[in-house]
């Protein structure tokens, strides 16, 4: 998912940008004062949060302070008038996507890194009902409950992947271009950063437990990581075009230069694999026709209602699709995972 850069240490060494996310519940909409950090979800999910801790997400709120990172950081930081490196974790140029922050008595706090709660969403509304399992015996009653009050599940596969590709896809056109920032997390693959130092896959097909091995992601849910992740690239790239104001800057090429890639190569390829337009799912052939469609050096009102377009569809694309019809893309997904998955 070349050289690995662990997630949130980009290669620059600090920020993703805080710009409004388009939709989902994603970390840029991680109300504090709804957050009630990672010891509440440990109750239930020991080895997850266990493999957590071993990650580099529960230590992406040490940019500022690691020896690694702490030098690219605050030259970053002053290029974006963040002139004291001790205010990066209360500037919203960086507590977006590097740090989780907790409202206690009206007071804000950092009290991690990237958390469950950054993925899953904020679980003050959820927690309980999540866990209720005496009082609502029924898992597919307590999903419903949860879902409602904002939980994002694994199974949710574009949900979650939302807030992968809204952090590691900068939205703040001057953190690169001026700041220096990379525009993208080097290498980023939803499909290989999903199987390293992430992964915390406890749970079988069945939703039985084994809290003795991180289990490997089943090769369907790897299927819909691959097509899920392409299109979430190509929506977000979009929008980066959108954003964008200066047309010969790096934060524009970039984003174009992926899109482009994806809509001429990637997409078409996984379309014809599946078949065709005739066999592929109708929700790629869709997307196909709207990038078709779309000049990427367009307005950006026109790229904004491509982007739209394709969320829908990739959202009912996500919900629809399970990964067993999907078996022509095993030969794409050659595993080349981010770091070391946790072992128990």
């Amino acid at each position: 998912m070349k050289t690995r850069i662990p997630l949130f240490l980009l290669a620059s060494g600090l920020l993703v940008a805080a710009a409004g996310n388009s939709r989902g519940q994603a970390v840029a909409l991680l109300h504090p004062e709804k957050v009630l950090g990672s010891e509440r979800c440990e109750e239930c999910h020991k080895q997850e949060i266990l493999a957590w801790k071993a990650s580099t997400h529960s230590r992406s709120n040490s940019v500022h302070r690691d020896a690694k990172t702490k030098d690219r950081a605050k030259e970053i930081a002053a290029k974006m008038g963040i002139r004291n490196v001790n205010d990066i974790p209360s500037h919203p140029l960086c507590t977006e996507c590097h740090f989780t922050r907790q409202k206690v008595n009206n007071t804000l706090k950092v009290i991690s890194g990237v958390s469950c709660e950054s993925c899953h969403g904020a679980a003050k509304d959820y927690r309980d009902v999540h866990g209720d399992k005496d009082g609502i015996p029924s898992r597919e009653e307590r999903q419903k409950r949860s879902k409602a009050a904002g939980m994002l599940y694994p199974h949710e596969i574009a949900s979650v992947a939302e807030n992968c590709f809204s952090c590691h896809i900068v939205r703040d056109e001057k953190l690169v271009n001026v700041g220096g920032h990379k525009a993208r997390s080097d290498g980023f693959n939803l499909v290989d950063w999903s199987a390293g130092e992430v992964r915390h896959n406890f749970y079988d097909a069945q939703y039985a437990r084994n809290e003795k091995k991180n289990l490997e992601t089943r090769i369907e849910r790897k299927r819909l990581f691959h097509v899920v992740g392409m299109l979430l690239d190509l929506e977000h790239s979009l929008r980066g075009l959108a954003r964008a104001t200066d047309r010969n800057g790096k934060f524009y090429n970039t984003m174009g230069r992926q899109a482009l890639a994806i809509l001429k190569t990637q997409l078409p390829d996984v379309i014809t694999k599946l078949g065709g337009e005739g066999s592929a799912p109708a929700e790629l052939v869709e997307i196909q026709k709207i990038g078709a469609a779309t000049k990427l050096k367009g307005p950006s009102a026109d790229l904004l209602k491509a982007a739209d377009a394709m969320a829908a569809q990739i959202e009912a694309f996500g919900k629809r699709e399970d990964g067993t019809g999907l078996g022509a893309l095993d030969p794409l997904l050659i595993p080349n995972p981010n770091g070391k998955a946790y072992v128990p």
